[in-house]
Formats: C-alpha cells, sequence, structure tokens
C-alpha cells in the first residue's frame, strides 16, 4: 500500500515566500541590467550570491511525503529523502508544533529548513513548512527529521509503518 501526502503550507509562508520571491527577482533583473549598463564586478558578485542563496532555499523545500509499509520518502525538490521502516525508533505527533532554534538553514520565507535544535528532540533535520502541525521521526543511526503533516492520516499511516516495524 503506497500512500502520498502533500506537505502544508501555512498561508503566512505562502504570501511571505511569494512576495520574499518576487522582490528578490525584481532585484535580480535590477542588478542584471545595472551590470550589463555599467560593467560593475560586484554587481555580479552580488547577483550569482543571491542566485545561489535562492536556488538553495527552493531545493530543500519538502512537496510531499510518501508511505509505504517498508519506507517513508520525503520528496523535496532536487531529490528524495529515504526512511526504511526498520530504521525508525519512533514517531511523535505534536499538533501544536515546536520550539526550535536554527543551527543553519533558511528560518522564515521558506519554512524552518535545514539543520535545527529543540529540546524534544535535540538536533534535528527540520522540514517544517507549516510549524503548527509537526511530527519527529527518530531514527536508529542519523538524526531525527521533522517535518509538518497536513492531517492526523498521515500521522496514522507513520504510526502502522512503525508498529509493523
Amino acid at each position: 500500500m503506497k500512500t502520498t501526502h502533500f506537505l502544508p503550507l501555512s498561508h503566512p509562508i505562502k504570501w511571505i515566500t511569494l512576495l520574499a520571491l518576487i522582490i528578490i527577482i525584481v532585484a535580480m533583473i535590477y542588478m542584471a541590467y545595472q551590470w550589463y549598463t555599467t560593467k560593475q564586478v560586484m554587481l555580479l558578485v552580488t547577483f550569482v550570491i543571491v542566485a545561489i542563496a535562492l536556488l538553495s532555499c527552493m531545493v530543500i523545500i519538502p512537496r510531499k511525503l510518501t508511505v509505504t509499509t517498508e519506507e517513508i520518502n520525503i520528496h523535496l525538490l532536487a531529490w528524495k529523502i529515504n526512511i526504511p521502516a526498520d530504521e525508525i525508533v519512533k514517531v511523535e505527533h505534536y499538533p501544536h508544533g515546536i520550539q526550535s532554534s536554527r543551527i543553519a538553514g533558511a528560518g522564515g520565507f521558506f519554512g524552518n529548513l535545514g539543520l535545527f535544535t529543540c529540546k524534544e528532540c535535540g538536533k534535528h533535520l527540520s522540514l517544517i513548512t507549516d510549524p503548527m502541525d509537526v511530527c519527529i521521526i527518530t531514527r536508529k543511526s542519523k538524526m531525527p527529521i521533522v517535518v509538518s503533516i497536513e492531517n492526523y492520516s498521515v500521522f496514522n499511516t507513520i504510526l502502522e509503518v512503525q508498529e509493523k516495524n
């Protein structure tokens, strides 16, 4: 049995991301035009840095979660994270979210994405796109992964995979 759930984006994150994306694209167009007319190297360097930062944030945004009896896959834009069922130690649901501190990554425009730390699970990979309903997947040999979930059925499906383990 294969179940696919698209991960939610909260409304503030959707609007902030859209607004930030428009501002960044307009700024990049302006920098490219200024570089073309003035040939200032610093404008080109700034353009490249902003483009790399934007693309690196966009490729780690989680898109969907696929759950089968053998594994859980978290699909990002460029790749997927595969968690075999026998690697899962426990799955915890936090319907009101968790408070975490950023170590490295994006915390805001695109969600809480990257390496974070919290009191519930310590250092973890955060793939939170909606901070109000999260699930912590604790693994045996790697750091925990925290993902947003759309509804309780996602959490129940993950628990079924864990129980079969």
